[in-house]
């Protein structure tokens, strides 16, 4: 009886200890996400041959190591949602920084409970009723700079670079809806008319992120 019991324990001690490994292996799979490089959160970095039946910039972006999205916004670009103009911009950020980008329109919420629209629904902010960029795919909201959060980060040096980034884009080329940390938005001492939201209410609600849009899909409203 004693033989047949500690058989019985073996056998279920390995089946425990199978089932670990596989956890874990599974575990290293979601964390690595499909390239093999340490993913936090929902970045997951992009790799030569990911874009499969994707062309242009957003082929380019996704197979960018520096670029990393959640699995929303890489369906985003996969399915040619996003601006040509946000694409091009977010190249010109990944030549110098890593960063992820969690939202463009797929997945992207105000309030809790609350389905986008064409519209910023009434109970964000001052900035209720005006055109919602990231419905229209010309937005992103960049969670990550070179591995660190935004949140409590606006005032590190790799984050303050990508608002210099943009502000070194020509006029016309720059989103003109920029909106980031309050430390962000003061160091950097940009102007409304450079495409800089300034806004109290808005600067609070982007505490833990970099919002970059085009408010149409026109002209941008920069004046310099």
């Amino acid at each position: 009886m004693y033989r047949l019991n500690k058989s019985a324990s073996t056998t279920w001690l390995a089946l425990i200890l199978a089932a670990a490994v596989l956890l874990c292996a599974l575990v290293f799979m979601i964390v690595l996400g499909d390239s093999g490089r340490l993913a936090l959160g929902p970045c997951i970095p992009g790799r030569e041959g990911v874009a499969e039946g994707v062309s242009g910039g957003a082929k380019e972006l996704l197979e960018t190591p520096n670029f990393e999205a959640s699995r929303k916004a890489k369906g985003d670009l996969e399915a040619g949602i996003v601006d040509e103009r946000l694409v091009a911009t977010l190249q010109d950020v990944t030549e110098e920084h890593r960063i992820c980008v969690d939202t463009f329109k797929e997945g992207h919420h105000f309030l809790p409970g609350v389905k986008d629209g064409p519209f910023i629904p009434s109970g964000y902010g001052d900035a209720g009723g005006l055109p919602n960029t990231h419905y229209y795919g010309r937005a992103a909201d960049i969670r990550r700079v070179d591995g660190k959060p935004v949140r409590g980060n606006g005032a590190d040096s790799n984050v303050l670079d990508i608002g210099e980034i943009l502000a070194d884009l020509s006029p016309q080329r720059r989103p003109d809806q920029i909106i980031g940390p309050p430390s962000w938005t003061k160091t950097l001492d940009r102007s409304p008319r450079e495409g800089w939201v300034l806004d109290a209410d808005q600067l609070k609600l982007h505490e833990d992120h970099l919002h970059i849009g085009y408010m149409s899909n026109g002209e941008t409203q920069n004046t310099r």
